[in-house]
């Protein structure tokens, strides 16, 4: 029996709970780039990052009118590019699956910081989706998503086992966070 993980195995809306600053960023940058970059993210992914930085660093909701929005050019999140973000005032801000904002970094000529890989793992081995912050293609830091696992699965897992049918976990997510799950 093939499952889908998000909204099957797992409740479906991942909740961001941490932002974790790499490098020489300070905790208020990266909430700030964290919140620009989701503005135009209406993903329930999108919303959390945004009210956690409204609730934790007390960031205000900002609104993105005619006059202000002149200036900003979103990149929307899709599955083909797996990042989100926008270019404001000279600044690209981008915010995406690990590997895909990993490579940009790198693809321009920029180095990771060793922590990045390090807070990375650390989220994907705690059942957690890390997804990273960037500021002009180079690393600014960590949101990690927290997913729940529904209530009473493994049980029905183990039941399904005893009639003889093997489950399998299918995701889009990185291979730890998927075996953690």
């Amino acid at each position: 029996l093939l499952l889908d993980k998000t909204g099957t195995i797992t409740l479906g809306n991942r909740q961001a709970v941490e932002l974790i600053p790499v490098g020489n960023v300070n905790i208020r940058e990266l909430a700030e780039l964290t919140q620009l970059a989701s503005l135009a993210d209406e993903t329930p992914e999108g919303r959390s990052i945004m009210a956690l930085v409204k609730e934790k660093y007390g960031l205000r909701g900002r609104t993105v009118g005619p006059a202000e929005g002149k200036g900003m050019k979103f990149l929307p999140f899709s599955a083909q590019t797996r990042m989100s973000g926008v270019d404001v005032n000279g600044l690209q801000i981008r915010k995406g699956a690990a590997d895909v904002i990993i490579s940009d970094v790198e693809k321009n000529g920029n180095r990771v910081p060793r922590e990045l890989n390090d807070v990375i793992n650390r989220i994907a081995r705690s059942g957690g989706t890390p997804l990273v912050v960037a500021r002009n293609h180079q690393a600014a830091g960590v949101v990690h998503l927290k997913d729940i696992v529904k209530g009473g699965i493994r049980e029905r897992f183990a039941q399904l086992k005893r009639m003889g049918i093997r489950t399998v976990m299918i995701t889009g997510d990185n291979p730890v966070t998927a075996a953690a799950i």
